[in-house]
């Protein structure tokens, strides 16, 4: 109906109203916010009926259906409607309070939060307080740290935290780096435009825009800090994680070099929002990184050895699908690396430029080799193969006559 006969809608859910009149009514004169407000209280009512049931009784689908209904009625409020506000306080509720070990409708939820959410403000306290639930429910990559945390939103536990939060939570922070990015566009644009406009103006609209970049890229970085240190299971979710965090280094380095330009192209120095948000970074975050950089090599590793037990007579013939395997996984692990060698190395410049030691606040890792795992798949073929010779050899020498007392010489790989 929203979609082919919009013209039509007003008309559509004044006949939906039980209270309404037969007769014509113009559609100006119909209150299209009002009346969807109407209708979503009333599937308000019944998700809530469906969330009281017991496990047993509750029905995924139908709850799920309640779900997009209200997703699709939301698109017809004005964000400054008092339905609106309504409806985002009572999802923050619904998802603070409902304890749903069922994936798509938490998917479901989440989604309808982020979307009401996003029109008003941005989301970006909510992807922290989510991370720290999902930090919580998954526990640290450090074993024996347990993490104390008072729980946000019921609605991540540790059914719903990985994937179906997590990824969530990383779509969204990518749709906030996608602002950030444009956003500071917009903002490098103005440097140019200083000769022939007013200074004042420039600058003011300048610093605002400095201002909500800053701000927004700080509050992230503090989510990306929780989801660095959590226990992640192996798959999707470490590598958007890892994607994601590139891609906040990326924004990062845009934002050093903006900084380096205006150093170079005006007198001005660097704020101090500025060397705030490097010095998070550099306690915050890539310390963190490179922590979970090793415990993803480390259960990669893990994970390598327990195939190669279960398929120990057939790791030979499948040791390269394997490495592919091992190398196609661990491939956004450089790119990670590279990022924050190049946000580092930017650092240096603007250190220089703006007579400011940025570099100060980050501390370089001791280990940045992110080959590990391949060496340590080579090493285990390289003992398959050992372990086959050996085989082979036993085989020859029982079919050997019973005079014979030596054992023939076989070549072995020669160890790179």
């Amino acid at each position: 109906m929203q979609l082919h006969y919009q013209p039509k809608l007003p008309q559509f859910l004044q006949a939906l109203d039980p209270a309404h009149e037969d007769g014509e009514e113009e559609a100006a004169d119909i209150n299209v916010t009002a009346k969807a407000g109407f209708l979503i209280r009333q599937f308000q009512r019944s998700l809530v009926n469906q969330f009281s049931h017991s496990e047993d009784d509750f029905n995924s689908k139908e709850a799920l259906w309640l779900i997009s209904v209200l997703t699709t009625l939301s698109k017809l409020l004005e964000p400054s409607s008092q339905q609106y506000v309504q409806l985002l306080s009572w999802t923050v509720k619904i998802c603070k309070e409902t304890s749903l070990e069922d994936a798509p409708c938490c998917r479901g939820l989440l989604t309808l939060l982020f979307s009401l959410h996003a029109l008003i403000k941005s989301p970006v306290s909510i992807l922290c307080e989510l991370a720290q639930d999902i930090h919580a429910q998954l526990g640290d990559i450090d074993q024996d740290l347990e993490v104390e945390h008072q729980p946000h939103f019921a609605v991540v536990n540790t059914k719903t935290a990985a994937p179906t939060a997590c990824l969530l939570v990383l779509g969204q922070a990518e749709k906030i780096l996608e602002e950030v990015d444009w956003l500071m566009n917009k903002m490098k644009s103005h440097l140019g435009t200083e000769a022939a406009e007013d200074t004042s103006q420039v600058a003011s609209a300048a610093q605002l825009l400095e201002k909500a970049i800053i701000l927004q890229l700080g509050t992230l970085l503090t989510s990306y800090h929780e989801l660095v240190q959590t226990a992640l299971p192996a798959g999707s979710c470490v590598d958007a994680l890892l994607r994601s965090v590139c891609k906040m280094y990326t924004i990062l380095t845009s934002l050093i070099k903006y900084y380096l330009q205006v150093c170079r192209s005006t007198s001005g120095g660097i704020p101090g929002r500025l060397e705030k948000l490097v010095r998070l970074s550099g306690s915050h975050l890539t310390p963190q990184c490179y922590a979970f950089i090793t415990y993803v090599q480390s259960e990669t590793s893990i994970v390598s050895e327990e195939k190669k037990k279960k398929k120990k007579d057939k790791l030979t013939a499948e040791g390269s699908t394997v490495m592919a395997k091992v190398l196609r996984e661990t491939k956004p692990i450089p790119n990670l690396i590279f990022a924050i060698e190049q946000y580092e190395n930017f650092l240096i410049h603007l250190s220089k430029k703006s007579k400011v030691n940025l570099m100060q606040y980050m501390k370089l890792s001791t280990s940045r080799d992110f080959r590990i795992n391949v060496s340590t798949l080579e090493t285990a073929l390289e003992e398959q193969d050992a372990e086959n010779v050996s085989d082979d050899d036993q085989s020859s020498a029982s079919a050997q006559p019973n005079d014979s007392q030596e054992e023939p010489k076989r070549k072995r790989r020669r160890k790179k």
